[in-house]
């Protein structure tokens, strides 16, 4: 009888051990339509969407002046200045299409993923989006190199985590030709 508990735990630890790597993987898990996941803020304020990259221009960790820059926006007062970033791209309504996508219709496959911070903090990349004055009105902040971001409002995030979702995100900064951070990291 002992074997035999010993066995049944031993299977469940692996099994469950197994599944500490899978049940991040993101899958469909939502069916939101363009025109519903357009309703959410910013989406529904927004004019344009832009991707951009920022390096710093003095010595000190990588990232500081993206974050410097990003904690001065001050909301729907600070108009968009292209020739501040490195790289600027416009979204079209296909990547808008896809971003929106990817926040409000992906998850994980199971249980939550746990991940450990890895302290690496240094973004490179931001989604700015703009009101029909060129005014920034929300961001997200991005560091694809440990997969975590920061929000301007608490109505923006990137949706559920799951170990694909950065990936699937960086692929509309391929898309448009942004490659500071995404395929270039210094």
């Amino acid at each position: 009888m002992r074997k035999f508990l010993f066995v049944i735990l031993l299977l469940a630890q692996i099994s469950f051990s197994q599944s500490i790597y899978d049940n991040g993987k993101c899958i469909r898990s939502k069916n939101f339509s363009e025109k519903e996941r357009l309703l959410n803020f910013p989406f529904s304020k927004s004019k344009q969407i832009k991707v951009i990259s920022l390096k710093n221009k003095t010595e000190g960790f990588t990232g500081v002046e993206l974050m410097r820059h990003i904690n001065s926006i001050v909301l729907g007062k600070d108009i968009f200045k292209p020739e501040y970033y490195d790289e600027t791209a416009t979204l079209n309504t296909e990547q808008i299409n896809k971003l929106t996508d990817i926040v409000f219709n992906f998850t994980y496959t199971r249980l939550p993923h746990e991940f450990v911070d890895t302290m690496c903090y240094m973004p490179r990349n931001a989604i700015l989006f703009l009101d029909s004055n060129n005014k920034i009105i929300a961001y997200l902040e991005i560091c694809f190199g440990c997969d975590h971001y920061k929000s301007s409002d608490k109505r923006l995030n990137i949706g559920e985590y799951c170990t694909t979702k950065y990936d699937m995100l960086k692929s509309i900064f391929e898309e448009s030709n942004i490659k500071y951070g995404i395929s270039i990291v210094d």
